[in-house]
């Protein structure tokens, strides 16, 4: 039973499309975009036969959302699943139905993502009540997924996760030489021109121009929220949007009538994860959970970076994209996206890859192989697919945890008083404006510690020259230089 991918579909309400009292919420999106997959298959009857639904985990407040659009879509009796909330969903989710497919467990699967939360915000606001269904459907759904504990309590201490991807940053930033400013003129170019795929992209719900000046400085309407990090530089998940792919076996598909050239296959889905605590990790400009996934997921499929026709890395923040790019020896100046990422392109928290498979689908179709990364957490969580227009010889989920090399550091005591050395820093801002550093500090026996510093002359210094790479003195959490 070859898996295959059939439809895919995605839906959008931007501002202006609905009044807010009409405009759809979560599952009135989802139900769209399933039929927009099914009408992508060319055979709408397909919904019927589906088995299992999983939906990417949300803040929406279903707490089974897949039994609220099987309603809708009038299906009965069908399994359902929801994740945790990460950005490895949508994929993890093809990947399990691929193998249940390939199993003979099951025969149609719908994923599915989506969110309302630009018009929950609104409605809120004007005191309005949401006309959209909000019954949190029946059932329990199988649980898919799960982060360690102490990496949402670490998250909590540093206040964002946008903190920890602007560390990231800065360590890149020291590993290629560049000043500060060289950084930041590097990730606006590279943002400008996943900026230039939103604008083609009929689904990205920022669709309007966005020059390299413009992203990297800030302004009223580009505030800074981690240095280097303007608001422009941070994904965008406050979106109407839904996305919906269908999967089947071949025979399935022939069997309902569905065009022999609609089918993609994935040959290969990989998954591993980073030491949970960002604080533990050997380096912070390196990942080496994303480097094994990645290669296995080429390696699987037997094909080397260079015979990817289209490629869509995971692009929440700036750092990533160089992350993955780097590990996988892609160039820079190639496109990267397919939808614009989720600064530009945007998505439900959980969805972004939803809309990059679904994008991906046409591309596959006229004869392209696609390669998709999914990431989630502070680039803790990995994800690569690879797609084709011809079966694989035979499809994998492969699960690379045990061929990751995590050589993990100790933290430093909170009352450690000596010399350390800064593996990277930022600056946090609120709406008024800068609050304090953030460095990350490594003593002279590899152990790491958090440092925490409101002074405004070293707030200034990190992002003129930089601190990253320096040696200075912790005392009970206090950074000096």
């Amino acid at each position: 039973m070859v898996p295959a991918i059939v439809g895919a579909g995605q839906s959008i309400d931007r501002p202006g499309d609905h009044d807010l009292t009409d405009a759809p919420g979560p599952i009135e999106l989802m139900v769209a975009a399933s039929r927009a997959a099914a009408d992508d298959a060319g055979a709408p009857g397909l919904l019927d036969r589906v088995g299992w639904i999983g939906v990417a985990g949300g803040f929406f407040g279903y707490t089974n959302p897949g039994a609220v659009v099987a309603e809708h879509l009038g299906l009965s009796g069908v399994a359902t699943a929801l994740t945790e909330i990460t950005g490895t969903a949508p994929q993890d989710m093809v990947g399990i139905a691929c193998e249940r497919i390939n199993a003979g467990e099951l025969d149609v699967a719908l994923v599915l993502g989506g969110e309302a939360r630009w018009s929950a915000g609104r409605l809120k606001r004007a005191g309005i009540d949401a006309s959209w269904d909000r019954s949190p459907g029946e059932g329990t759904p199988e649980h898919i997924g799960g982060f360690d504990p102490i990496a949402l309590a670490e998250m909590g201490v540093l206040g964002s996760t946008t903190a920890f991807y602007a560390l990231f940053e800065d360590a890149l930033r020291l590993r290629s030489g560049r000043t500060v400013d060289e950084q930041r003129t590097h990730c606006a170019e590279l943002w400008a021109r996943f900026s230039a795929v939103a604008q083609s992209n009929p689904f990205a719900w920022d669709r309007s121009h966005h020059d390299a000046t413009a992203i990297r400085d800030a302004s009223v309407a580009n505030r800074m929220i981690c240095f280097p990090y303007p608001k422009a530089m941070v994904a965008n998940n406050t979106v109407n949007m839904a996305s919906a792919i269908i999967v089947c076996s071949a025979e399935v598909a022939r069997s309902a009538g569905v065009p022999g050239d609609r089918l993609v296959y994935p040959q290969v889905v990989t998954s591993s994860h980073e030491t949970w605590e960002v604080l533990r990790r050997d380096e912070l400009a390196g990942n080496p959970a994303l480097t094994t996934a990645g290669h296995a997921a080429l390696e699987h499929a037997g094909l080397d970076v260079a015979q990817i026709d289209h490629v869509d890395l995971y692009a929440c923040f700036p750092s990533i994209v160089q992350m993955s790019a780097a590990v996988l020896g892609l160039d820079e100046g190639r496109q990267l996206s397919v939808t614009g990422g989720l600064g530009f392109a945007g998505a439900a928290i959980s969805n972004a890859v939803g809309h990059s498979i679904a994008a991906m689908v046409p591309l596959v179709r006229s004869g392209g192989i696609a390669l998709v990364h999914g990431n989630g957490g502070s680039a803790t969580k990995h994800s690569f697919a690879v797609y084709s227009p011809e079966p694989p010889e035979r499809f994998a989920r492969i699960d690379c945890q045990d061929r990751v090399e995590l050589n993990e550091r100790d933290p430093l005591p909170g009352d450690f008083v000596g010399d350390v050395v800064i593996d990277a820093a930022t600056v946090r801002y609120d709406r008024e404006g800068p609050t304090d550093v953030l460095a990350a500090v490594r003593a002279n026996d590899g152990r790491r510690a958090w440092a925490f510093v409101a002074d405004v002359g070293l707030i200034d210094e990190v992002q003129t020259s930089g601190i990253a790479g320096r040696a200075g003195q912790l005392s009970s959490g206090t950074l000096t230089l």
